[in-house]
């Protein structure tokens, strides 16, 4: 087997250091997740977008299983378990934004940011002409980042908030920590990182699609602090 824990290190220090760099470019996303500042609005609008966005990669993931079984049958198999898996957890999150005043028709992907489509339609795109393994790759990087970030983001919310508003986004993190996603995409990375190519790629991929994340943010920022 390529993919090892040599790999998986090495994978994270790519993001780290990506991640990194989007922190140096945005002040506001860098004590978004690492330090005690805390807008409610700032965070409210991230939490919409992280639903519709949740929508949109169920789609990605699932035109992913298609492309995946013409050739990779281990990564269909895997990757439709975890698209299985992931189905609902839009819910979690929106019994929190029905407490925030938002409306089920305003979840939805016209409401994204155009970042966001951008981001996304890059994931499809490179799916179509590369296989499953953008989708895996980024899927993957959700987990990690989630399980940086997540718990610490929605803790400092519910005090600066209260605990009955982040409930739903409390149930999140719990559930993708008692299912073990993060180990379960790091484990599906192995079906389709499996030659040095297929590793440069995945590296490509993470350098491509974390600044993307960081204009993310970038429209946060702007729509709700300027």
């Amino acid at each position: 087997m390529f993919f090892s824990q040599e790999s998986l290190k090495k994978l994270e220090s790519a993001v780290d250091h990506a991640m990194h760099s989007e922190f140096k470019k945005d002040e506001i996303m860098h004590k978004f997740h690492n330090e005690d500042w805390f807008d409610e609005n700032y965070y409210k609008r991230h939490i919409l977008e992280c639903v519709i966005r949740i929508h949109m990669n169920n789609e990605l993931d699932a035109n992913a299983v298609r492309v995946a079984a013409i050739n990779n049958i281990s990564a269909a198999k895997q990757l439709s378990y975890y698209l299985y898996d992931e189905f609902g957890h839009d819910e979690m999150f929106g019994q929190d934004l029905t407490k925030y005043g938002y409306s089920s028709d305003q979840i939805v992907s016209k409401n994204a940011f155009p970042e966001t489509w951008k981001l996304m339609g890059y994931l499809n795109f490179c799916v179509e002409k590369f296989g499953a393994l953008p989708a895996v790759v980024w899927d993957w990087f959700l987990e990690y980042y989630g399980d940086k970030f997540n718990n610490f983001i929605t803790q400092k919310a519910g005090v600066h908030m209260g605990n009955q508003a982040v409930s739903g986004a409390a149930s999140h993190v719990a559930f993708d920590e008692a299912e073990d996603h993060s180990g379960m995409m790091t484990e599906m990375l192995s079906s389709v990182i499996k030659t040095q190519e297929d590793f440069d790629l995945a590296i490509k991929h993470i350098n491509s699609f974390v600044p993307m994340v960081g204009e993310y943010f970038q429209a946060v920022r702007a729509e709700t602090l300027s």
